[in-house]
């Protein structure tokens, strides 16, 4: 018994806490059904008055009254479901089988007590009290059964007086037919149920991606306490080699003094652009850029990643010595940018060759390919290239970052030569 009573339980949902919205204009449904199949009702009705062996088994008035109120009772079926489907079910299908059996067995008017048992099962919000009225509709439907059956064979035209096997087979036909309400309805309540909870986990990932970016930036800005130090601590040691040579030589090689000076100059300008390239993106929001090492630790890097079966070439076109007038900050953005696009080749690709060409010329480029294609369930976070564009749009940059119209995937960053040019 114990299990019997679980699985009624888990049938009705009754420990569910689950409660289904009724959709915004669901009025104008109901109101178009319960049009719609009283009129067919009406007209099936109108049609049997005009047979005389029919006419005088429905009633001119009652029957009209019976089908109206009925069409009445659904139009605000997903209002009230319960209290629908026990006056439905209950009241009317008993008052109008006493009455007027004959109404009641129309097919359009089975169809309205089926959806008062399916709107009930699908939208009820007290499972608890659905399941009682819910029994209570069966063995409602139960004495129409054996009323109107009875009546009928008794009192009814010959053609509708039936046997046992007929009796029987009417009786479990109905039991399926307002059973199959009960069910569906139930499938109905799931699927919403489902359909809600599956959008409630979509807004939670959206929730937790949207942590997952602001975390992405905020590691990104507290990278810039080391990328602050590095890029202010070379300015400023080259800024005192220069101002004590220029003390040396003051008194007797001016001219190399003010040469010194000049230099001092230039780097202190260097120095204040920079720093208000940094501190400027942390008052707008961006996330900090990196300052590392030469153009030189890009090509370790690739020569770091050409193994297990990836091969990594390097090329700089241009001027390498063009490559000492970028900035420590613009250099160790590439590097990092770099390093990330290799680490996500080897992650989310199935690329064999991977070429990297930086470019020197009155802007710097990075340009990252690769010939393969993404690894099935490995997108990643997009957290990588998230870092990447911020670090670029903080020096004034652009990035290009998608797949390639070939194939494979590329990584295109454009810096200006210096910040603010």
């Amino acid at each position: 018994m114990a299990r019997v009573g679980e699985a009624i339980n888990e049938f009705f949902g009754i420990d569910d806490d689950f409660v289904r919205a009724i959709p915004a204009r669901a009025w104008m449904t109901d109101l178009l059904i319960a049009v719609l199949l009283s009129g067919l009702s009406l007209i099936l009705v109108a049609a049997n008055l005009e047979i005389p062996a029919y006419s005088s088994y429905f009633n001119h008035w009652q029957s009209p009254a019976f089908i109206i109120s009925a069409g009445v009772l659904i139009a605000l079926r997903r209002r009230f479901p319960i209290g629908i489907m026990l006056l439905l079910g209950c009241v009317h299908l008993i008052v109008a089988s006493a009455l007027q059996p004959t109404t009641v067995a129309l097919a359009s008017m089975q169809v309205l007590y089926f959806l008062a048992i399916y709107t009930a099962m699908a939208f009820a919000t007290r499972r608890d009290l659905l399941m009682l009225c819910a029994i209570g509709v069966l063995l409602s439907v139960a004495a129409w059964l054996v009323m109107s059956s009875t009546v009928l064979s008794t009192t009814g035209p010959p053609e509708y007086r039936q046997g046992l096997w007929a009796y029987l087979a009417g009786s479990l036909l109905n039991i399926a037919f307002f059973g199959s309400a009960l069910v569906l309805g139930r499938l109905s309540w799931l699927q919403a149920k489902t359909t809600t909870e599956l959008r409630e986990s979509h807004a939670v990932v959206e929730r937790q991606s949207a942590q997952l970016a602001e975390q992405a930036v905020l590691k990104e800005r507290l990278r810039i306490a080391r990328d602050l130090h590095d890029s202010v601590a070379h300015y400023i040691s080259l800024i005192g080699i220069q101002t004590a040579a220029a003390r040396r030589a003051m008194a007797t090689k001016p001219d190399a003094a003010s040469e010194s000076l000049l230099s001092v100059e230039d780097m202190s300008r260097d120095a204040i652009a920079e720093l208000r390239a940094l501190l400027g993106s942390l008052r707008e929001g961006d996330a900090p850029v990196g300052a590392g090492n030469s153009l030189d630790t890009v090509e370790n890097l690739c020569r770091a990643a050409d193994r297990d079966g990836l091969s990594v070439s390097y090329h700089l076109v241009g001027d390498p010595d063009a490559a000492h007038t970028l900035t420590p900050t613009q250099t160790g953005a590439l590097v990092r940018i770099a390093q990330e696009a290799l680490t996500n080749v080897r992650r989310h690709s199935t690329a064999h060759r991977v070429r990297v060409v930086v470019r020197l010329g009155e802007s710097t480029e990075l340009e990252i390919t690769d010939d393969g294609h993404p690894v099935p369930g490995s997108s990643g976070s997009g957290l990588g290239l998230v870092g990447m564009r911020e670090r670029v749009f903080a020096l004034g940059g652009t990035l290009d970052a998608g797949p390639r119209a070939t194939k494979g995937f590329r990584v295109l960053v454009r810096l200006p030569r210096r910040l603010g040019s």
